[in-house]
This record gives C-alpha cells, sequence and structure tokens, in this order.
C-alpha cells in the first residue's frame, strides 16, 4: 500500500514521505533517462582508459600502481582481486606516477592522471556526455559517506562524513543489499541532476567502524580549511589506510575465541579410558 504524504517515509529516513522520497520519485522520470544517457556514454570505459594506459604510460604503469596501493607487499595483483572497484577507478583519476621511482615513459611524467591525459588527447573526439563524466571523476575525491536512506533498486541517500553533504545517488544494483545506517567508501560522479557511484568499496562498513573516519576528519579541521574536494584529495592515502584495515577485517574475519564464564580460555583435553574387562562386559556391566 503506498504510504500518505504525511506518513512516515517506508525508506527509514525518519521524514515525512512528501519531503523525502515522494520528490524523488516525482523526479524519476527525467533523472532515469539522464541516467540511462550517462550508462551508454560509459559504457567501455574502463576498457578504453587501460588501452590508453598501455600506450600512454607502459603496461608497467598498473602494476606499479597496484603496488602503491595495497599496504601488503604478498599480495599481487589479479583481475579478481575484491579491490577492483576501488584500485581501478584510483588508477584512472587519482594515480600519478613518482617521477623519481617509475618505469613510466619520461614524455608522460607531466604530473597529469591518466584521465586528464586521455582527456587532453582525445576529448574532442569523445561523445560530450562522456568527457563530461570523466572531468566529473577527475574533480570528486574518494571519500565515507553515511547512508540515510534507502530505496531499493533505484538508489539511496548519503551525507559526506567530513563535508557533511548529502546527495540523492542513482544505483540500482548496489542499492538492494546496502543499509540505512552502513557507510560506503566511494567516489561519487554528478552530472546536472544524477549522481552515480564511480567507485565504491566491496563491502559495506557497519557503524561500529565510524570512530577511526571522525579521528581523520578531526585531523583534516584541524587545519581550519574549507573542506573542499582538493583538500580531500590530499587524504586519499589516509582513507585508503582505512579502507584497507577495514575491508581486510570484515573480509578476513578472525575465528572467535571461546571462554568459560569467568573470561579465561577454553583449553580442550582429550580423555582416555582403560578397560580392565573386553568392551562387551563394560556394556554388560551398565546393563546394556
Amino acid at each position: 500500500m503506498k504510504p500518505g504524504r504525511n506518513d512516515p517515509c517506508p525508506c527509514g529516513s525518519g521524514k515525512k514521505y512528501k519531503q523525502c522520497c515522494l520528490k524523488t520519485e516525482q523526479a524519476q522520470p527525467e533523472d532515469d533517462f539522464l541516467w540511462r544517457r550517462i550508462r551508454r556514454a560509459i559504457g567501455g570505459s574502463p576498457a578504453r582508459l587501460l588501452e590508453f594506459s598501455n600506450s600512454h604510460f607502459g603496461r608497467e604503469a598498473l602494476l606499479e600502481a597496484w603496488e602503491e596501493f595495497m599496504p601488503w607487499e604478498d599480495e599481487p595483483f589479479a583481475p579478481d582481486t575484491p579491490h577492483m572497484p576501488i584500485f581501478m577507478p584510483w588508477f584512472f583519476y587519482d594515480w600519478t606516477p613518482d617521477p623519481l621511482e617509475t618505469s613510466v615513459k619520461h614524455e608522460s611524467l607531466d604530473g597529469r592522471t591518466l584521465a586528464r591525459a586521455y582527456l587532453a588527447k582525445k576529448g574532442r573526439q569523445l561523445d560530450p556526455l562522456y568527457a563530461r563524466y570523466l572531468e566529473q571523476c577527475c574533480a570528486a575525491p574518494f571519500s565515507f559517506y553515511d547512508v540515510l536512506s534507502v530505496r531499493p533498486g533505484t538508489g539511496f541517500t548519503l551525507r559526506d562524513i567530513f563535508t557533511g553533504e548529502e546527495a540523492d545517488v542513482t544505483e540500482h544494483s548496489g542499492s538492494q543489499q546496502t543499509q540505512v545506517g552502513d557507510i560506503i567508501f566511494a567516489k561519487l560522479a554528478r552530472i546536472d541532476q544524477v549522481t552515480m557511484l564511480e567507485a565504491c568499496a566491496p563491502v559495506m562498513f557497519p557503524p561500529t567502524e565510524k570512530s577511526v573516519i571522525l579521528d581523520l576528519r578531526k585531523k583534516i579541521n584541524r587545519r581550519k580549511l574549507p573542506i573542499t574536494p582538493e583538500l580531500l584529495k590530499e587524504y586519499i592515502y589516509e582513507m585508503l589506510g582505512i579502507y584497507h584495515d577495514i575491508t581486510h577485517r570484515l573480509l578476513n574475519p578472525s575465528m572467535p575465541q571461546l571462554q568459560n564464564t569467568d573470561g579465561d580460555p577454553l583449553i580442550f583435553n582429550k580423555l582416555i579410558y582403560s578397560l580392565e574387562c573386553s568392551p562387551r562386559g563394560a556394556l554388560d556391566a551398565r546393563g546394556g
């Protein structure tokens, strides 16, 4: 049954239906049309950028970026890594080679990210909507977001933990498993009235993981500067450190420790019985 205008919104935001998802539903046809146009325009983008990387940076750049991205040296790059949804967008839009420690072609060391270089070289040949999307991805920082409300199959409302800015995100598949209160590590791309997830961590973080993110926010606020996208980009490695720590624990949970009621660890023992009679005799003695 559809809620009334003044009823609590079924998304769980705590707002009235008319002040929350009703507005979104009324604007949905126009937003959905633009969303589908953007999806068509960006189709195949990762493959195109990766091909350009091989010619612009060289084939070793991907592995070089992976070594910089991963905090654990014993985890080689693999196409099926769960970090792919974060690593590839970071490689395309945020990573720049270190001029002193890189195998990248010297002529490509101009301080531009891969996507910036791609736009400079091929921008005039691209679908204008695709070019705008790449520009937005380059400008947008990674950040952590609180999930304020969810519209399963349509999208959700997020609030940037660092800036407090809210965004209605169109996301058809990811919104199916997301819950209010989750924390998302992501990069958002905004074109007109549509906001999309360009990058998103492979797992949602529970609210219990928020304290370390708030500690980073305090560190940023101590600079007493406006929290702009450019400022947040300066903290990308701190954010990646938080992302790796939390994701590693969630994807590789430790076995629970068994304890007794006093909190002491349980110690398993093996009891061996020595019978002076045959097994049959023991059963007969028990009346078996």
